[in-house]
């Protein structure tokens, strides 16, 4: 399969509403929905396919990265993207590519501040970001529900009801999306209030989301300078160290850094760079986080402005897609010099809003994204959830993927592919129950190749 750069002009669409809905209905002639929900098993080895994805990440990190993703089926399946998109590559798919998330598995959506400082519900990682078929977003959501919720224990035949239910959730969605005009699709709010009320999910207006958005909302760079700093014998303020995962390191970032802030100020708003021209750098140290792309190069800029308050922003290295990856030569699969921005722009058009300070620069190697680092930023603990908060958080999180997808000029045509019966639904179901058994089966053989 041939791998086209990143270009947003694949997706322009002149023709009007009524044609694309018709058009897409008739493309479910030739990519039909029982194409669609047959899972093909793919002879490859997931070992193999993980040694690359590790073999660009910092060696000293893999051992606590294999330890996060050895926790669960659902933790393994978090951290290996790289082995459900190389799979899917491989599947019936539609024709219709989409801006998508790449990684939207039912831990990826959480809640974080807008530039108004609202709290808003959303998608909120883009590693994976690119242009694909739409139903990549939806089989990674619904087989995700169905890992944690089997990881919950929650009932097999409520499981097996509610995967449809998100596929005909997502419908919802967009039909409520085209109900809007063009310009006002452009203008979707994920506040909490306005999307917890759109659909059925009054379980989650509870005591615990209550304390969770309250917690959302006090999380800011000085709480990040209380918990993730101190004060050194000159009376500095500097990042705590917790070897491996938080140290202070010399490397090319670290050494050039005033350079590369200069570079990826260039890429924000004249109101926001001119912001960052009254802080100074202060500290910088490599912090990992997250599963899959824990490992790769991350670090945690301290500024300092002249009334002593503090901005936190975090670096995050953009690798590659797995796509691009496999078709690079291997001295050229590590960097990709549009991946930062790659990110970037998809993630500005997939959330209602985005990150004031979320940009990019490039090393002469590498490619970088940049964001505040936990501005009233909150995900929800799965594993706290009862049965009934559950189904609606998983709802909650079909219908934001259906606001996302809305943005790109393809709507339209998925709209009339997916139409307003169940097929959909039912397919990307019945592509998910099987593809557990392939999940499952990838993971025995990590936990038996890592012994």
């Amino acid at each position: 399969m041939s791998v086209k750069p990143f270009d947003l002009s694949q997706l322009v669409v002149t023709q009007p509403l009524k044609k694309q809905k018709k058009m897409g209905k008739q493309l479910r002639d030739a990519f039909s929905f029982d194409d669609l929900g047959t899972f093909t098993p793919i002879d490859r080895d997931p070992n193999y396919l993980m040694d690359q994805v590790r073999s660009i990440l910092i060696p000293e990190l893999l051992p606590e990265r294999t330890q996060r993703m050895s926790q669960s089926i659902f933790s393994f399946f978090r951290g290996t993207a790289e082995l459900m998109e190389y799979d899917l590559i491989r599947q019936p798919n539609s024709p219709i590519h989409a801006v998508i998330c790449g990684d939207a598995h039912i831990g990826n959506f959480g809640f974080f501040g807008s530039p108004e400082r609202h709290l808003l519900f959303d998608l909120n990682d883009f590693d994976e970001t690119g242009i694909n078929p739409f139903e990549w977003d939806v089989k990674r959501l619904t087989v995700s529900t169905l890992l944690a919720g089997q990881e919950s224990q929650f009932d097999s035949e409520k499981l097996t009801a509610l995967l449809p239910e998100l596929g005909a959730t997502y419908r919802e969605s967009l039909r409520a999306m085209f109900e809007r005009t063009t310009l006002n699709r452009f203008y979707p709010v994920n506040n909490v209030e306005t999307v917890l009320a759109t659909i059925p999910a009054k379980s989650l207006h509870s005591e615990k989301l209550q304390k969770l958005l309250n917690k959302a909302g006090k999380r800011d760079s000085e709480q990040v300078v209380r918990k993730f700093t101190e004060t050194d014998d000159d009376g500095n303020c500097r990042f705590k160290e917790n070897a491996p995962r938080t140290r202070h390191v010399n490397d090319n970032v670290t050494k050039h850094l005033q350079r590369y802030l200069s570079k990826y100020r260039q890429t924000l708003q004249p109101d926001v760079n001119l912001l960052l021209s009254q802080f100074e750098i202060t500290d910088i140290v490599r912090h990992s986080v997250g599963v899959g792309s824990f490992g790769s190069l991350c670090y945690l800029v301290l500024l300092t402005s002249f009334d002593d308050s503090h901005l936190v922003l975090q670096i995050k290295e953009a690798l590659p897609t797995r796509q691009l990856a496999e078709q690079l030569p291997e001295e050229d699969a590590q960097f990709e010099q549009n991946e930062g921005k790659r990110i970037v722009n998809c993630q500005k058009i997939l959330q209602s809003a985005s990150d004031p300070f979320l940009g990019y620069f490039a090393t002469p190697t590498k490619s970088f994204y940049v964001r505040q680092f936990r501005d009233m930023k909150a995900s929800v603990d799965l594993a706290e959830l009862d049965w009934d908060q559950f189904e609606a958080y998983a709802k909650t999180c079909a219908w934001v993927l259906g606001i996302g997808h809305a943005q790109s000029p393809t709507a339209g045509l998925i709209l009339g592919y997916v139409g307003h019966s169940d097929r959909f639904d039912q397919a990307v179901a019945k592509w998910s129950q099987s593809y557990v058994t392939q999940v499952a089966a990838d993971y025995q053989s990590f936990q038996e190749y890592r012994l």
